[in-house]
C-alpha cells in the first residue's frame, strides 16, 4: 500500500486554479507517483469546503465499468451526472479512453464544470489535446517525494549522523510512494522492477509497438548506468552495438515520454547557445536506478548529482548543463529572472580547484553554488558559496 502524506506544494497550485472551468487542469507524471491520491486529497478539501457529495465526480479508467470503447460512450456516460450546477470533476487516467480529448473537450463547452484529469505520459499534452484545447490547459507536472517528504513519513532522530542515514535509505529505496522503510530490500526491488516493466507494457507498448524489447532493456540499462554523462544516440548505439542509431534516439525519446528520465540540455555559458550533442540524463527516481543495476559506493556522488537534479526541477527551475572555456557546470538552474549555478562534488577534498574553477569563470553576478556532502562548509571563494547537501535539499522554497 502506498505511503500518504499531503502534497501541500500540488495542492495550492490545484487551488490556485479551481473554478477556472475554460482550463482543463491535467496533472502528469510517471505511473504510481501519487496523482490518484493527491486528486483524493484536492476532492477532501472541496468537501471540507462545502462543495456537496452530488457536485463531485471522479472516474478512475483502470477500474472495470469505466473501460469505454471510445469517447462517444464516454461522453454519453459522464453527461449523466452532469447539468444544473457547477460540478467538479476528476478523470484519472483519462488516456486509457479512446480519443478522450473529444468527450472532454465537450462537457468543458457543454456544461458548467472544472475538469481535472490526469495521465502517465506525456502523450497526455499531445497535439490533438492542444490542438483541441487551444492553450485551455493548465499543467501540474508530479514527481515522485522529496527528501523533506521522505523525512515527514520517515522522521530522523534530529541529529546529522540521522538525517545522513535518511538520505542515504533514500538513495537507495527511491522516492515512490509504494516502497517503504518497513520492506525489505528484495522486495522494494522486485516492486520497482515491476513498475519499471508495467510503465514499459501499458505506457509505451500501446502507442509505439516497439519490436525490439531487447534494445529498449539494453538502453534502458545503459542509460541508468550512465546518468548524468554526455551521452548521445550515436555513442549510445557504437557502445551497445545497436545498428540502428534512430532506434537509439527513438527508445530515448519514449523513456523520456513515461518520465523514467529527464534530459538536459548542454548550454554554451561565452556564446550563450545551445549545444545540439552530448546531453545528459538523469533518472526520476534513484531506487528505479539501484532495483535494476545495484547501488554501490562509486554510485554516491553520481546519485547526489541525480538528486539534486529533481530537487531543481521540483522547486520549478528550467535547468541546462553549462559549458564555459572547456569547463563543465553542473546545473544552470532558471525560474523566469532567478538564475543559479551549481556545481555538485562528494567531497571538495581533491577537487576543490576543478569545482570552484568551473564557477570562478562566469563573469555574471547570478548566485552560485558548490554543493557537497562535506560536513565542514567554508564560506568559499570569490562569491561562490559552499553549501552541504543536506541544507540544500531541506532548505524551504
Amino acid at each position: 500500500m502506498s505511503q500518504s502524506i499531503l502534497r501541500t506544494k500540488y495542492l495550492k497550485r490545484l487551488q490556485s486554479v479551481k473554478d477556472l472551468t475554460d482550463t482543463v487542469k491535467v496533472i502528469t507524471g510517471i505511473r504510481r507517483c501519487g496523482k490518484t491520491t493527491l486528486m483524493l486529497q484536492f476532492m477532501d478539501l472541496l468537501r471540507a469546503d462545502g462543495t456537496p457529495e452530488d457536485d463531485i465526480i471522479y472516474m478512475n479508467f483502470e477500474v472495470i465499468g469505466n473501460d469505454f470503447s471510445g469517447f462517444r460512450e464516454f461522453h454519453a456516460e459522464i453527461s449523466k451526472k452532469l447539468g444544473g450546477r457547477r460540478k467538479y470533476v476528476f478523470l484519472d487516467e483519462v488516456q486509457n479512453v479512446p480519443e478522450w480529448e473529444k468527450a472532454v473537450n465537450s462537457i468543458r463547452v457543454e456544461y458548467d464544470c472544472d475538469i481535472y484529469i490526469t495521465g502517465s505520459n506525456a502523450y497526455l499534452l499531445s497535439s490533438d489535446l492542444s490542438t483541441l484545447l487551444s492553450g485551455r490547459t493548465f499543467e501540474i507536472y508530479m514527481m515522485p517525494f522529496s527528501f523533506r517528504e521522505f523525512l515527514e513519513l520517515n522522521p530522523s532522530d534530529g541529529t546529522y549522523a540521522g538525517l545522513e542515514e535518511r538520505y542515504d535509505q533514500y538513495a537507495r529505496m527511491g522516492s515512490m510512494p509504494m516502497v517503504s522503510l518497513n520492506l525489505e530490500q528484495t522486495i522494494i526491488r522486485e516492486t520497482l522492477l515491476g513498475l519499471i516493466s508495467r510503465i514499459i507494457t501499458n505506457d509505451i507498448s500501446p502507442r509505439s509497438g516497439i519490436r525490439d524489447m531487447n534494445a529498449m532493456n539494453k538502453i534502458l540499462r545503459f542509460m541508468m548506468s550512465n546518468i548524468g554523462n554526455p551521452v548521445s544516440p550515436a555513442s549510445i548505439a557504437r557502445e551497445l552495438g545497436i545498428s540502428n542509431q534512430k532506434l537509439v534516439s527513438t527508445y530515448l525519446s519514449l523513456l523520456e515520454r513515461v518520465y523514467i528520465f529527464h534530459r538536459t540540455l548542454r548550454y554554451d555559458i561565452t556564446g550563450k547557445k545551445i549545444l545540439k550533442t552530448n546531453e545528459k540524463y538523469y533518472c526520476l527516481d534513484p531506487g528505479m536506478r539501484a532495483a535494476m543495476i545495484g547501488y554501490e559506493r562509486k554510485d554516491i556522488g553520481r546519485v547526489m548529482e541525480n538528486i539534486v537534479f529533481l530537487e531543481l526541477i521540483r522547486r520549478g527551475y528550467d535547468v541546462t548543463t553549462g559549458e564555459i572555456n572547456g569547463k563543465e557546470v553542473d546545473f544552470i538552474a532558471v525560474k523566469g529572472s532567478d538564475v543559479r549555478h551549481y556545481q555538485v562534488t562528494q567531497t571538495l577534498a581533491g577537487t576543490s580547484e576543478r569545482e570552484f574553477g568551473s564557477l570562478r569563470g562566469i563573469k555574471d553576478n547570478y548566485p552560485k553554488t558548490v554543493i557537497t556532502a562535506d560536513r565542514t562548509i567554508s564560506d568559499g571563494e570569490n562569491g561562490i558559496r559552499e553549501q552541504n547537501y543536506l541544507d540544500f535539499l531541506l532548505e524551504e522554497w
